[in-house]
Parts: structure tokens; C-alpha cells; sequence
């Protein structure tokens, strides 16, 4: 399986330099700058292994760390904070809760005093839309954002990774599926986006990326968005970004990294991409 996957990823790099129609001279996109003392862990989906959970935990102060899952995503929010913080404390954090309240709650003195002395959070999965409109423009999101800059964490998995980018994958597209094929060709503007919280300002995250086959989609919305990178993180695979502007890949599988050329085709769009294959372990400069 993960020749085959190799193999594809190769397939799509050899494709992409060979529509570009001038030299590759220089990458071309706009830096990331981590103005925070925190830490992100930025899960690709599937099923929350032991690795990444300790991660999270010992960026956050170790067994005196104060977890906080925020369930909100997920279409049973109560069942999964409940599943989720005891996931932390079986692993040693003495201290992991969730929050359950309604929408028009979330800014109420209980609800804000759940961040009280935390210091890691953790975005459920499910689905980023309905996550991104339960806590934009909030006093709680805030008060997270504050917790990352003065040397929090803040994590997340699949839906809860998709909502750390300023431009957010919805999971929708614009072009037909009515024969469900999602996501068949490269293809711009037919990705749809959303705003995200902008943990990361210029890197697109896609999750589930190489069990999903999502490259097509990612390398879309990089054509959309010139001047941005994107990261695809495979399911039971995590990236660590460090507040010194390195990334590194932690869990089972493996991310990809699309970084712009300077390049562009006949018509002006965007056509070739640095593909660099992250395995765990590995360290990326950003």
C-alpha cells in the first residue's frame, strides 16, 4: 500500500512539471511567521493513536497539563467530549474536560471559565462548517487564540485540522456529482473554501489525505490561491508546528507538502508544485 501510494505521488509530481511551460527557476509563496510561543498538532483523521495524544500532552506541561476537547464539529458533541478527554486521562493528563453548550452559549461566564488555566485544546472531527460558525467572531475562540500565544497548544483532527487554515477546505465543490465522482479532475475554482481560524496564515491543511486520495483537491485550491502553500496529512499521522517555524511529522503514515513555483502555464494560472513527501520524523524548516 504505501509503494502504491508513493508511486501515485510521483505520478502526480511528473504530471504537474510537465504542464508548466517555463524553467522552475524559484519557489514562490508567501512565508509563515508563528507569532506565538504555542504549539499546533495537526491530526490527519482516523483513529487517535497513543503517539500523538502524548504529543499533546507533553507540549501542554506533561501529567499536569489541562486538556480541553471542543466537541463541537461532530454530529454527537456530547458522546465524543465524553470519549475524547478520557482518551487524555487514560494516557496520564489529570485534567481533561470537554465543553457541551448550545451556540448562543458559548460566550456565557460558564462556558468561558471552561479555558480557565487550560493549556492544550483539541478540535473534535466532523464537519469544519458547522465548527467554524459555532466559534467565529467569539469571545471563546479568543480566549484560545490567547492560550497559544502564551505557549499553549492547540490540536486538532480531521474537521478539527481542516479549520487551522485561514483558507479552509469545506469539502464541497462546485462542478457535478451527481455520478459521485468528488474531486476527478484538477480543476480551478471548483473547490469550495471557507474561512478558518488561521492558526496557519498562508498553508492550506487537507486531511485523510492519502486514504482519501486527496491530492486533486489540495492542488486545486492552490491554484485558487496563489502564493499559498498546502500540507495533505494522512490519517494516524500528525505535524507538530513548533513556534521556531518547523513542522514535524509524528504517528504512522505520512504528509505532502505543495510548495509554488514561480512558473505559470500559457493561460497565467499556476501549474507547478515542489512536492516534498514528510515521513515520521522528519523536521521541515517553514
Amino acid at each position: 500500500m504505501k509503494n502504491r501510494t508513493l508511486f501515485i505521488a510521483i505520478i502526480i509530481l511528473l504530471h504537474l512539471a510537465a504542464c508548466s511551460h517555463k524553467p522552475q527557476t524559484e519557489l514562490k509563496y508567501e512565508a509563515e511567521k508563528i507569532d506565538s510561543k504555542g504549539t499546533l498538532v495537526i491530526e490527519g483523521g482516523g483513529d487517535r493513536i497513543e503517539v500523538i495524544l502524548k504529543t499533546i500532552i507533553e507540549y501542554s506541561g506533561g501529567v499536569n497539563s489541562k486538556v480541553l476537547v471542543v466537541p463541537f464539529a461532530s454530529g454527537v458533541a456530547e458522546e465524543t467530549g465524553i470519549k475524547q478527554s478520557e482518551e487524555f486521562r487514560v494516557l496520564g493528563c489529570k485534567s481533561a474536560d470537554y465543553i457541551f453548550c448550545e451556540k448562543d452559549s458559548i460566550d456565557s461566564p460558564s462556558s468561558l471559565a471552561k479555558l480557565d488555566g487550560v493549556t492544550a485544546i483539541f478540535f473534535s472531527g466532523g464537519d469544519q462548517v458547522i465548527l467554524s460558525a459555532y466559534l467565529e467572531g467569539t469571545k471563546f475562540l479568543e480566549k484560545i487564540r490567547e492560550i497559544y500565544k502564551n505557549g499553549g497548544v492547540v490540536s486538532g483532527t480531521s474537521a478539527g485540522a481542516a479549520i487551522m487554515s485561514r483558507v479552509m477546505l469545506t469539502g464541497e465543490q462546485r462542478s457535478d456529482t451527481t455520478n459521485s465522482q468528488i474531486f476527478n479532475t484538477i480543476e480551478k475554482g471548483d473547490v469550495i473554501t471557507a474561512k478558518g481560524f488561521g492558526f496557519l496564515d498562508n498553508i492550506v491543511v487537507d486531511q485523510h489525505f492519502l486514504k482519501r486520495k486527496r491530492q486533486i483537491r489540495l492542488i486545486s485550491v492552490l491554484m485558487d490561491n496563489p502564493g499559498l502553500r498546502g500540507i495533505g496529512i494522512d490519517e494516524e499521522t500528525a505535524i507538530v508546528v513548533k513556534s521556531d517555524n518547523t513542522i514535524e511529522v509524528i504517528g504512522d503514515n505520512k504528509a505532502m507538502l505543495f510548495e509554488p513555483y514561480s512558473a505559470v502555464n500559457g493561460s497565467g494560472d499556476l501549474s507547478s508544485f515542489k512536492l516534498t513527501i514528510l515521513n515520521p520524523g522528519d523536521i521541515y524548516k517553514l
